[in-house]
């Protein structure tokens, strides 16, 4: 067994050079068979590569462009400036964002159903935008003050689903609970105020909230009947007895009158009697 060892131990290093160079040696041969396919793999390669770079510096552009021709269009404040913008650049945010502006200049202009459509269109057509939320509060805001409750509802529940923690969440939820006190039911109320409240602090509208629970806490104010209006006085009895003696007093004038002119006829008569004085 000793005796063994140290040939096989010497053979071994052999063994594995020479099974390293025929290794290499496949190697080699294999690098020259597919040489081509190598180089055309490596070239592909570096084509994807410059045409994903190109792509994405001309997306990039592409986008800067359509954001300047927003920027330009909302500074006109012009519904065909918009409208140029949604055609020009389809699909993208800065068309997402010119429809979000045209919905509000619209309203400004008084034309509510126009700006209704406007909003449904963004929400169908851009359903991945940042400002995705911000539409359907619009819609149900519109909804609301139009006085359909039902599509109010729904669209304020979209919101908070499509932004759990967003700007505009606490929001929805203390119009959800104005919408629940409308149809009187003011335990539901009560539950979106605190949900506002509670689950979104330090948010805007978190004074809004509290001030929202503390009425519903209060209730409705007494209903206080209106006054009955005062009744006249009962003449006094002087009061009486002017009314009695003021027609007297009234008949008496012309009586007056006339003694004044008559003495006055009288005077003017003893006047032409009288001799003229002497010089």
């Amino acid at each position: 067994m000793s005796s063994e060892s140290p040939e096989k131990s010497d053979q071994e290093p052999e063994e594995m050079e020479s099974l390293a160079a025929s290794e290499a040696a496949d190697v080699v041969d294999t690098l020259n068979k597919n040489r081509s396919r190598i180089f055309v793999g490596i070239i592909a390669a570096a084509v994807a590569a410059c045409v994903v770079l190109v792509s994405g510096q001309l997306k990039k552009q592409k986008h800067l462009e359509a954001a300047a021709a927003y920027t330009a269009a909302a500074a006109k404040k012009e519904v065909a400036a918009l409208d140029g913008v949604v055609v020009d650049f389809p699909a993208s945010i800065p068309a997402g964002n010119a429809l979000l502006s045209k919905a509000e200049l619209l309203l400004d202009q008084g034309k509510q159903q126009d700006s209704l459509k406007t909003l449904e269109q963004f929400v169908n057509e851009f359903p991945e935008h940042p400002r995705y939320a911000q539409g359907l509060f619009g819609l149900a805001d519109l909804y609301h003050v139009s006085g359909d409750k039902e599509k109010a509802k729904s669209y304020y529940e979209q919101t908070v689903e499509a932004q759990p923690d967003g700007e505009l969440t606490p929001l929805s939820k203390i119009r959800l609970g104005d919408l629940a006190l409308e149809a009187g039911n003011k335990e539901e109320a009560d539950q979106y105020y605190q949900k506002s409240y509670t689950e979104h602090p330090g948010n805007p509208f978190y004074s809004f909230a509290e001030q929202k629970i503390s009425l519903l806490a209060v209730g409705d104010p007494p209903v206080v009947a209106k006054p009955e209006p005062p009744k006249p006085e009962p003449a006094s009895a002087e009061e009486k007895k002017d009314e009695v003696t003021a027609p007297e007093a009234v008949d008496k004038k012309p009586t007056e009158r006339k003694s004044v002119k008559a003495e006055q006829k009288a005077d003017t008569a003893n006047a032409g009697e009288r001799p003229a004085p002497k010089p």
